[in-house]
């Protein structure tokens, strides 16, 4: 699900450059190291051969012409900020954590259904409250 800017401040680039920077540009989930600022694919590739992450930094793809090719996967290398509840306007240091692209969509994919509410709440929707409890 692509990003709604307007739900976010509008300092969202500092604030996530700085959650980024205090994690040393590593996904705080999988440790994966990741592309930083101004760095080229080249350049990522060179720093990260000959690590454990240079086998994630291709995959093969079969193709009729040529066989078996590699083809880079640097989306895999970006580094992201995740509110962990899932709130854009919640920017508190403890709601944030950078992570990988990766780490990133498995993420948001296990909290699928809250996302789902949030958003039907952000459109007017309200939530009515299962087993007899009351709303204040």
């Amino acid at each position: 699900m692509p990003m709604d800017r307007s739900l976010y401040p509008e300092n969202w680039e500092a604030i996530a450059f700085s959650i980024k920077q205090a994690a040393g540009w590593c996904c705080q989930q999988c440790s994966r190291p990741c592309r930083q600022p101004g760095e080229s694919d080249s350049d990522l590739y060179n720093r990260l051969s000959g690590s454990i992450w240079a086998p994630d930094m291709f995959v093969g793809v079969e193709t009729e012409e040529f066989g078996l090719i590699e083809v880079p996967k640097a989306g895999r290398f970006i580094l992201t900020v995740a509110h962990l509840n899932h709130i854009p306007s919640d920017c508190r240091p403890e709601n944030l954590k950078a992570l990988c692209s990766v780490c990133h969509l498995r993420y948001d994919n296990s909290q699928r259904a809250t996302k789902r509410r949030l958003k039907r709440e952000r459109l007017g929707q309200l939530t009515i409250p299962l087993g007899g409890e009351t709303t204040a």
